[in-house]
């Protein structure tokens, strides 16, 4: 028979053996959270509640900032209520307590130094940290083993900590980082979009209807600033939702034929009682459509013109009806604070009758004007009756352009951003401005067009002008 033994254990062993702690709450035991993996993760509901209280109370701190015995009492005497309320089963220590201020108030000094970093409801200014980092990124090189975007991710993970920590919100990852690299992917020398897909790039229906009426707007006011541009683009896909949910594809067929007849004057299919029911703003968009098609396909009858341009309203329909409004506003919101740089992230018909055109008369080496007009008055001496779409024919024909300006007129190691500057550059060849008054007038393009971009007035000078040309004037 084996005798049972027992270890004595000193009372020294039991001094150095770590307490846990546990309180108990009732009847119930209560965990520390600091041992709990939610205190860890900067995005949990437990974290984003602390955060949320100690910046308010630090807003309100009457005495120092600093961490003392009476901070302490106060704090837990604030929190500790809504706290046990909000997570009945945890118990708020002073040591994660003095944590949690402790890193709100690491991040909040070094906001504090930055003029722009909050806003006025003294949140953060994501905008300004995404411009404000994006000033490196013009300094990154492409390297064999890490994607260009791998630097979008990782900004968009410190930067969501610190909003978790600050604003005491969960940020959506995915959509910052889509945010940051649909910048910096315009910033970066030698990158060739064919070369370098992204996960965080968007290519679903709707960016395509958000795409074209960006460069729609864009090619009649080439100066609109980015908040603008962001609101016609919103009341452009209102309208197109407006139209498809009104009106039967029956009555969307005989609005388009009778639109079509009228404006390429076939009189004999003319349809007068039609025409007179359609609103204004319901014409405006059936007839945009129609030239859209008409001019990249001239030889197409007024049954094909009309087919095809039915086609993409139901189209339109399908990608916008199961969207939410949010959603939409992010994509929107993305799209535009790229203005014209997006031409060199997307392909446009190059099959097109009127591309074709344009691409002929630019191989001339005409400057950006005199392509324009000659592209258009030849344009309709081989389609006469494209006339009645002259309007959308101009439009149409500066779209073409920027898409061969940004795709056909430089060297691939040209960073877009660059190509953006030169072209507003040429634009403005007819002022007559001096080296210094032509950066000035293109930084304010800059910071209302294209608002989260980092200027940068030494590289535009650079890109800009020969050394000959800076000490000519």
């Amino acid at each position: 028979m084996v005798r049972r033994t027992t270890r004595k254990i000193s009372h020294e062993g039991l001094e150095k053996r770590p307490l846990k702690k546990k309180q108990l709450f009732g009847s119930e035991i209560l965990d520390a959270i600091d041992e709990r993996p939610e205190f860890h993760d900067p995005y949990s509901e437990l974290n984003l509640f602390l955060s949320q209280k100690v910046k308010r109370e630090m807003r309100h701190c009457s005495n120092s900032k600093k961490w003392s015995p009476q901070l302490q009492d106060e704090l837990l005497c604030k929190i500790t209520p809504e706290f046990q309320k909000r997570f009945p089963k945890y118990r708020l220590g002073v040591s994660a307590l003095k944590k949690t201020w402790e890193k709100v108030q690491f991040f909040s000094t070094q906001i504090q130094e930055q003029k722009e970093a909050l806003t006025q409801d003294g949140k953060l200014n994501i905008s300004f940290f995404i411009k404000e980092n994006l000033k490196t990124a013009t300094k990154l090189q492409n390297t064999c083993h890490l994607h260009p975007c791998h630097y979008a991710q990782q900004l968009a993970v410190k930067m969501s900590e610190c909003i978790a920590v600050v604003d005491g919100i969960r940020p959506k990852l995915d959509q910052l980082t889509r945010t940051i690299w649909s910048l910096q992917r315009h910033l970066i020398p030698k990158l060739a979009p064919e070369h370098f897909k992204s996960p965080y790039d968007e290519n679903e229906k709707v960016d395509k209807l958000i795409v074209k009426a960006i460069l729609e707007i864009t090619a009649k006011h080439r100066e609109i600033p980015q908040a603008e541009l962001s609101f016609h683009v919103q009341k452009r896909l209102i309208q197109l939702r407006h139209v498809t949910a009104t009106y039967t594809p029956n009555q969307m067929k005989k609005m388009l034929a009778a639109l079509y007849a009228d404006q390429c004057h076939y009189l004999n299919q003319r349809m007068e009682r039609t025409l007179e029911r359609i609103p204004y703003p319901t014409a405006k968009c059936l007839k945009g459509q129609l030239a859209a098609i008409a001019l990249d396909n001239p030889y197409l009858g007024p049954e094909q013109v009309t087919e095809e341009a039915f086609s993409f309203f139901e189209k339109a329909n399908t990608a916008l009806i199961d969207l939410e409004e949010e959603e939409i506003e992010r994509k929107i919101q993305n799209w535009t604070i790229q203005s014209d740089m997006l031409l060199r992230w997307v392909r446009l018909n190059n099959a097109s009758a009127l591309y074709k055109e344009v691409e002929a008369v630019w191989n001339q080496g005409k400057n950006l004007h005199e392509t324009a007009q000659t592209t258009q008055q030849q344009f309709l001496e081989k389609y006469p009756r494209a006339i009645g779409f002259a309007k959308e024919l101009e439009t149409h024909t500066w779209i073409y352009l920027k898409y061969l300006w940004y795709t056909k007129h430089f060297e691939e190691k040209t960073a877009t951003y660059d190509r953006f500057t030169k072209w507003h550059k040429e634009l403005l060849k007819t002022q007559n401005l001096s080296p210094q008054e032509l950066i000035d007038k293109i930084e304010k393009l800059c910071k209302k067009m294209i608002p989260l971009m980092p200027f940068n007035r030494a590289r535009t000078q650079t890109t800009l002008f020969t050394e000959e040309e800076q000490y000519a004037h």
